[in-house]
């Protein structure tokens, strides 16, 4: 029976990333001569799965489809299946075969780990990781996400992790980046988790760039897409294996650190040291009794400097205004303002701190005053001109 595979990509207008498609997609066949290849787009650039899928289906009878997608989204479960149930029809004699998205593999979480070590300034024991993935409006590829970067933390010894996306879903990268600011990290190692350089990674290395030039005080780096690498190769064809009924390892979990080596991850694992986390986590297993209120803890506080210099220069006016403001929106119950004495920053004020975030600002003024309930107190977005400090 002839055998032969389609990789199907998303497709795409920038000459970047299809040219990057087409470098990985000539590596992948001279890592296998003899293999019938193809390649095929669903939308954007030519040529198209059907027109791909028309040809073969004349030529070969086991025809397997491979979605060259790090997660299972609408296009690896909707388009991909409904092109398919009209070719069954048109030609009943192939058979046609749909991999898995290329989703949790071990290769690929190894290749990330790769780019990460050849980062030298990175502290893994104080940054923060911040894994960028795509965006969909599947919960299952959204959540599979959340899955790869917790493995992505730990294989890398990360014990700070945030995951945020493009567009489509949330939680959205600028809103990350806004909250990450607040909490002063050391500092953000970014890695997206993309395939191959294009539009979408250009948007977030330049999102990155530019929260990094607008918090000097963090420090930051970042590693590329995934790109050509072997690594792709060796997911792709474990996906064919499963679909023909040949898995190379039996069990579903192949990422799993008892079987293959995710970097820190291998320390955890067997003799003292499995002991010692069970002892651990035994004795550490009591649950707190939680605080009963008796009324709505306040969502944050806003303390105003009226000591005399900064009194001088309009700090009364700003905490009045400031108050008349939440009444005035009805947002006093859930945002308090408080006059403090000397906040130790007598020449740099008026001093306005805002709790629990603990961010300060300096020379605030009351002009002020609207942008910070707006955006500061609503929408956790810092008011980047004013800020003295993070704590």
């Amino acid at each position: 029976m002839s055998f032969a595979t389609v990789i199907v990509g998303h497709g795409s207008r920038d000459a970047e990333a299809e040219a990057a498609f087409l470098q990985w997609m000539d590596l992948y066949r001279s890592l296998h001569p003899g293999r019938i290849f193809a390649h095929a787009f669903l939308e954007l650039s030519p040529p198209f799965i059907g027109e791909v899928l028309r040809q073969l289906a004349e030529e070969h009878e086991d025809i397997v489809i491979v979605p060259l997608s790090l997660l299972p989204a609408a296009h690896v479960k909707n388009d991909i299946p409904l092109t398919l149930h009209e070719f069954r029809r048109q030609f009943p004699r192939p058979r046609f075969t749909v991999t898995q998205a290329l989703g949790l593999h071990a290769a690929l979480i190894q290749a990330v780990q790769r780019q990460v070590e050849r980062c030298p300034q990175v502290d893994v024991a104080s940054w923060t990781l911040l894994v960028v993935g795509r965006g969909a409006s599947d919960p299952d590829a959204n959540g599979q996400l959340y899955q790869i970067a917790r493995v992505l933390a730990e294989s890398a010894g990360m014990k700070q992790l945030e995951i945020a996306y493009i567009g489509i879903t949330w939680p959205r990268l600028g809103e990350t980046l806004q909250r990450l600011a607040r909490l002063r990290p050391q500092g953000i190692l970014m890695v997206p988790y993309l395939l191959f350089p294009g539009v979408l990674a250009n948007r977030v290395a330049q999102m990155f760039d530019a929260f990094l030039q607008q918090h000097p005080w963090i420090q930051g780096q970042s590693v590329g897409p995934l790109g050509v690498t072997t690594a792709l190769c060796e997911a792709v064809e474990d996906r064919i294996a499963e679909a023909r009924g040949t898995p190379r390892l039996a069990l579903p979990c192949v990422s799993c650190q008892y079987r293959v080596p995710l970097g820190a991850l291998q320390d955890q694992v067997g003799g003292l040291r499995s002991l010692l986390w069970s002892v651990r986590h035994q004795a550490t297993h009591q649950q707190g009794k939680p605080h009963q209120h008796a009324h709505a803890a306040m969502k944050k506080h806003v303390l105003v400097c009226t000591n005399y210099d900064c009194n001088s220069k309009g700090a009364t006016v700003i905490a009045e205004e400031l108050q008349r403001s939440l009444r005035k929106q009805r947002l006093h119950r859930d945002y308090r303002v408080t006059r403090t004495s000397c906040l130790g920053r007598c020449g740099e004020g008026p001093t306005v701190a805002v709790y629990p975030d603990g961010i300060w600002y300096r020379n605030f003024q009351k002009e002020d005053v609207p942008a910070l309930v707006a955006q500061h107190l609503q929408r956790d977005q810092l008011l980047s001109e004013r800020i003295d400090s993070i704590l």
